[in-house]
């Protein structure tokens, strides 16, 4: 690797401060809400915010798998029906991927 590449890959040297007071529970909401998005530290997520980046909070992996396992299903379905087969007997999956999927989103 180059001089070159190295100094390009570098992070930009934070020196500047922006002071901000927040009560205790602002302060616990904010560092929450980072950790839920996947954030090792408060400034990251909050330098991502004030510039506008979209926060999504990381799934969990129990429901990421899930929703694997879900739209495996889907797919499942989806080809059964756009093949032209009989399709009552997986209207149970259908309705169980459906009931899931709205419980994952309350």
């Amino acid at each position: 690797m180059s001089a070159d590449t190295a100094s390009e890959s570098k992070e930009p040297a934070r020196d500047k401060m922006i002071p901000v007071r927040v009560t205790e529970d602002e302060k616990k909401v904010i560092e929450k809400k980072a950790r839920q998005a996947g954030y090792k530290s408060v400034s990251a997520y909050l330098r991502d915010v004030g510039q506008g980046s979209e926060i999504r909070e990381k799934l969990p992996p129990e429901i990421r798998g899930q929703l694997v396992g879900i739209g495996n299903n889907l797919n499942q379905i989806a080809r059964i029906a756009n093949s032209g087969k009989h399709f009552h007997s997986h209207e149970a999956k259908l309705s169980e991927a459906i009931s899931t999927i709205l419980s994952l989103l309350a």
